[in-house]
């Protein structure tokens, strides 16, 4: 077995903080305007959900234990059925309410804002998932949906089997969205989905599970490709077959520790670091790779940088609120070569 080269111990080292949670790596920001979630801020309850903007339709593959030592009640494994719930905060605790399916969930979040459908990457616990959900909430002021799923695995294998087992719900679930934009929607509304890192499997799986039968009429404005833990090899081919959405952007940074870890551990190069042709003729490509330094997550407001260069938050809200992105001002987008799409660009 070859050995692997000492100039990348310290790319797979970062990779593994990542894994295991660590929590200089792994855990956002305290939260502005709500206590960060952790099991012990939050509670189960029965009252009515609560007005205002500031709520979170959860849809978890995860089981749900009440009684739950440490009150840890969806903890990392896989339930034989999906639970919903609305996640919403006082200040200092928040509040799972309990619905009884997806349209009971999605009625009490759609209140005309434009909606973002978030599917997290590998290594999330659920207040996690949360916390990075909200905090793209309060940036970008849009309704959420969140895809949960247990992914808080030691390894690389341990997600790709969890991605396995759930790609079936989120097909299902892709499903009821298009459903559910036809009758509640209304026409002013935008429908986007943020995949980020290994959450891009899940479009894959979709895509072949569907082959071709009810994935093929336009519901979804756009598909945010974020930092994708996917192979690039061949990628090309299967996000050309996406018909269900107007514009796919796939984000890159070919410093993202991370995905370099996940790209030696798979012995694979991760879309998310360096994009191989052939690239998908439907895709915009958007290479990060000279303003990102060496992170994997910048579009929540984490990142210092994400407040300084204005292409930050231009390509990450407009994509966010179903928009399509204009890329002619060259203070922020400089078009590559070989029509390999746009690097973007700015001054910290």
């Amino acid at each position: 077995m070859n050995s692997i080269p000492s100039s990348m111990t310290g790319v797979i080292l970062a990779f593994f903080l990542l894994l295991t949670g660590d929590p200089i790596t792994a855990q956002p920001a305290v939260l502005p305007a709500c206590k960060e979630a952790a099991w012990n801020t939050i509670r189960i309850s029965n009252e009515a959900i609560p007005a205002g903007p500031y709520k979170i339709f959860i849809i978890t593959n995860r089981p749900y234990v009440p009684q739950a030592e440490n009150q840890e009640y969806f903890p990392n494994g896989l339930a034989k059925s999906l639970t919903y719930f609305i996640a919403a905060c006082d200040g200092d605790t928040w509040h799972f309410h309990f619905v009884n399916g997806f349209e009971e969930g999605m009625n009490a979040i759609n209140d005309g804002r434009n909606i973002l459908v978030f599917v997290e990457g590998h290594g999330k616990t659920l207040p996690m998932a949360l916390d990075r959900a909200y905090q793209v909430q309060l940036r970008y002021n849009l309704s959420m949906v969140v895809f949960d799923w247990p992914s808080d695995n030691r390894n690389f294998k341990g997600s790709l089997d969890a991605i396995s087992r759930c790609e079936g719900n989120f097909y299902t679930f892709l499903l009821q969205m298009k459903e559910y934009r036809r009758r509640k929607m209304n026409e002013s509304q935008h429908l986007s989905i943020l995949a980020h890192s290994m959450g891009n499997y899940f479009l894959n799986h979709s895509v072949e599970r569907d082959d071709g039968l009810y994935l093929r009429e336009v519901f979804v404005d756009n598909i945010i490709m974020n930092a994708p833990a996917i192979p690039s090899k061949g990628h090309g081919k299967a996000i050309s077959q996406m018909a269900f959405q107007k514009r796919i952007y796939i984000t890159s940074n070919k410093n993202d520790l991370v995905l370099r870890g996940a790209g030696v551990l798979a012995s694979s190069r991760m879309l998310g670091n360096k994009v191989v042709g052939p690239m998908a003729k439907n895709a915009h490509y958007v290479n990060f790779s000279d303003v990102a330094g060496t992170e994997h997550s910048y579009y929540y407001g984490h990142q210092p940088f994400e407040h300084t260069l204005p292409a930050f938050y231009y390509f990450y809200h407009t994509s966010f609120q179903g928009y399509e992105v204009d890329f002619s001002d060259r203070n922020m987008f400089v078009p590559l070569k070989d029509n390999e799409g746009y690097a973007v660009t700015g001054t910290r």
